[in-house]
């Protein structure tokens, strides 16, 4: 079994914006997609389009004509304005009629893919700046029992990179964050529960958190009210926090390898209430005696749910 290090806290019970019992679902798709289609096609979670509707890729199409080369926080407003208009103009002309749940749907989507394109930016221009070395090159692992195991890449670092990365002193890995608005900046305990992790399996033994916002940047070596400074995972706090993330994720692994097993899934009506059924609509699912199955062309209905469709 395998979870992503960005994961971790959201399965110990430390991230408020993703559940334990919604990461489980996720986990569960990852490691048995046809299960969790049959599942979610039983308790009416996803389902067929109707006679009058059809599979449309329009949100996707009209927010990447509509994105500019360069853009912050500051220019969001603005972005999605002209989005939400080309879209109206575009379904104008194709004599194609629109609702309010339609200009929510793509108003909810591009907010989500512009906070994932800002920090994806904001992370390439600190680290050129910076000089910082580019971690997102190589995978790394930490084993939490024999069937078990974490990983990812990290942000970048101010050392050497790979396999011969340097042990100096002062060789740190950065875990780079964009937030959108300057009350944002804080001490996050599910960023600190990332960076330990990455920590753990990289073998290094110290790491920063470098706050963006709005191309200023928050990296003080010394922690502060909204900022941890350096993470030496050889202090006691940090150490006793790693023991904790290592114990929680054996009980999360358990729970997912029984579910794996039984497919008993406890927490639908919390994770999908019946009230936001469906969650995604399809034009074809057709399942075959080998147990495996086509499902052609899901869309969802919010971007909440992007990381469980991705397993489908």
């Amino acid at each position: 079994m395998y979870l992503e290090i960005s994961n971790v806290a959201a399965a110990i019970g430390k991230n408020p914006y993703e559940s334990r019992e919604k990461l489980l679902l996720i986990s569960w798709a990852r490691h048995a997609p046809s299960n969790v289609v049959e599942y979610l096609l039983d308790n009416e979670c996803i389902a067929p389009l109707e006679a009058n509707e059809e599979y449309s890729n329009l949100h996707n199409e009209v927010y990447k004509n509509n994105l500019p080369e360069t853009f912050d926080v500051k220019d969001f407003t603005n972005i999605e304005e002209k989005i939400v208009q080309d879209f109206k103009k575009i379904k104008t002309e194709r004599n194609e009629e629109y609702t309010e749940k339609d200009i929510k749907q793509l108003k909810e989507f591009t907010q989500d893919s512009l906070k994932k394109d800002n920090g994806n930016n904001q992370e390439t221009n600190i680290i050129n700046k910076e000089k910082y070395t580019k971690g997102n090159t190589k995978m790394f692992y930490y084993t939490i029992a024999p069937n078990a195991k974490i990983g990812g890449r990290y942000d970048a670092s101010n050392g050497s990179n790979g396999s011969n990365a340097s042990n100096k002193e002062d060789d740190m890995i950065l875990e780079i964050k964009t937030r959108t608005r300057i009350h944002n900046v804080r001490r996050n305990e599910y960023d600190l529960v990332q960076l330990i992790c990455y920590l753990l399996a990289t073998g290094k033994k110290k790491g920063k958190i470098v706050q963006i916002f709005n191309q200023m940047k928050f990296d003080a070596d010394e922690a502060s009210e909204k900022e941890f400074g350096i993470i030496n995972i050889e202090d006691e706090e940090y150490k006793n926090l790693a023991e904790e993330i290592v114990n929680k994720l054996k009980l999360y692994f358990e729970e997912l390898d029984e579910l794996i097993k039984t497919s008993k899934y406890n927490y639908l009506n919390m994770v999908i209430p019946k009230k936001i059924r469906p969650i995604g609509k399809f034009e074809n699912y057709e399942k075959y005696d080998d147990n495996t199955y086509l499902l052609e062309n899901l869309c969802e209905e919010s971007p909440k749910f992007n990381n469980l469709f991705r397993f489908l």
